[in-house]
């Protein structure tokens, strides 16, 4: 009899969790902003924000989930590397700041292996795309001449 119980429990169990699974499995999906925007009768959030803050969450986003980027071989091209506990984070932060604000629509990767604090900039297939990049980037940012040079690394395709 006990036996029976537990059987019928566990199957219970087990179609519940099924059940579930297929609820959230054919919902919506939405973003957190479409979240704070949607109105519950409550209250309501308007937020006033430039697009690409929305873009870059999201695209982080499916960078996670792998279900639109995907990694693959590549170059970059590095600007900073530092090993200062003090002031290589700070540093690394400063001008990965400065290269977003000059270069918006470029990815720029800040990079911690202990105890190297590193700035990447962009996603290139080839070399020369990359060499291409790091001429104009220095047009910009001439001081970081000395640190700057193409390096191989995992892209996002």
């Amino acid at each position: 009899m006990k036996n029976f119980k537990f059987l019928l429990f566990t199957i219970f169990l087990a179609v519940s969790c099924g059940l579930q699974a297929q609820d959230e499995s054919t919902s919506v999906r939405q973003n957190i902003f479409e979240v704070l925007q949607a109105s519950d009768g409550a209250g309501k959030v308007i937020i006033h924000q430039d697009k690409r803050i929305e873009n870059l969450i999201i695209q982080k986003q499916t960078a996670k989930t792998g279900r639109e980027a995907t990694l693959g071989n590549g170059y970059r091209v590095q600007v900073f590397s530092s090993n200062e506990q003090r002031t290589g984070k700070v540093e690394a932060f400063k001008i990965e700041k400065e290269i977003r604000e000059a270069f918006p629509n470029t990815g720029v990767y800040v990079n911690y292996n202990s105890p190297f604090w590193k700035v990447r900039v962009g996603d290139f297939s080839t070399v020369d795309e990359a060499q291409a990049f790091r001429n104009k980037l220095l047009e910009v940012f001439p001081d970081l001449r000395s640190q700057t040079y193409v390096v191989r690394d995992q892209i996002v395709k």
